[in-house]
């Protein structure tokens, strides 16, 4: 909290830090007041080893996000030292009942329609580096699959668009009118099925709500190939958050015990029988 205040400081604004309310591996949040309004800040820790991170914050791609309204008011931005300062956004309830899957489907399109001013990090340059980290005898086969899928999935580059890499519920603030991204530290160039199938499988959407969601965002004509690629990329994300989950053991000492993994190797298994993988 004292690193927050210091840098608050130099911003010659009045300012209240009232608590902390997250504590991620790549961030902390802050709850408080900015210039009397009522705020969240948001500031990178200090990581000393090579990670993909915080793209967003190069080459224009957070002022078209705030621009488009993806995502909740910008206070202050300090891109040297990767601070944001959001206007805080009451949410009625975290239930996704809540959610108007039509916007949602609008709002990803959106983010997905911002221009690429620069970008070179991709999805696979995230997975690759994960990958190089942590390989062991024990997970070889679970990275051996992950490369194999991936190369696959990579083969549609005229899909690929500015992706978010990470919109789980968590990262999503809405209420019945509004609906917000947020924490865009993992954004990178990838396939827009990997978001689309992210949100799919992170509000557990039923057959209804999948086609609702995907005709809002733009994808008209459904057919057994779009769903093949939402299967695809379900089970690609699981496999990148196993790959993750092992990059922060390895960076970390042992931060996710072996009960979280074990539950990502049954993920995927199942995930691949569905689609008769095995």
């Amino acid at each position: 909290m004292e690193r927050l205040k210091k840098m608050l400081r130099n911003t010659n604004s009045n300012f209240e830090v009232h608590k902390q309310i997250a504590d991620s591996e790549t961030s902390e949040t802050f709850v408080g007041k900015f210039k009397n309004i009522k705020s969240i800040f948001k500031l990178p820790k200090n990581i000393n080893y090579e990670f993909i991170i915080n793209e967003y914050l190069k080459n224009n791609i957070i002022e078209q996000i705030i621009k488009k309204n993806i995502t909740t008011k910008l206070l202050y931005l300090e891109k040297k030292t990767g601070l944001v300062i959001y206007e805080y956004f009451e949410m009625e309830s975290s239930t996704k009942e809540l959610i108007n899957i039509p916007n949602l489907g609008k709002q990803l399109r959106k983010l997905h329609q911002i221009k690429n001013n620069g970008i070179t990090k991709t999805f696979e340059d995230q997975v690759n580096l994960y990958f190089s980290t942590t390989n062991t005898e024990s997970n070889s086969k679970f990275y051996r699959q992950s490369l194999a899928l991936l190369n696959e999935l990579k083969i549609d580059k005229d899909e690929n668009v500015v992706s978010h890499n990470d919109l789980n519920l968590f990262n999503i603030m809405f209420n019945r009118r509004d609906i917000f991204f947020i924490d865009f530290e993992y954004l990178s160039i990838n396939s827009r099925y990997c978001d689309l199938s992210k949100l799919i499988s992170s509000l557990q959407m039923n057959e209804t709500e999948i086609n609702i969601f995907l005709n809002s965002y733009g994808i008209k004509n459904l057919n057994n190939n779009i769903y093949t690629k939402l299967k695809k990329w379900t089970l690609m994300n699981i496999y990148t958050e196993f790959l993750w989950a092992n990059f922060m053991n390895r960076k970390r000492n042992n931060h996710f015990n072996e009960k979280y993994l074990n539950n990502l190797k049954k993920e995927i298994k199942q995930q691949r029988q569905q689609l008769e993988l095995i």
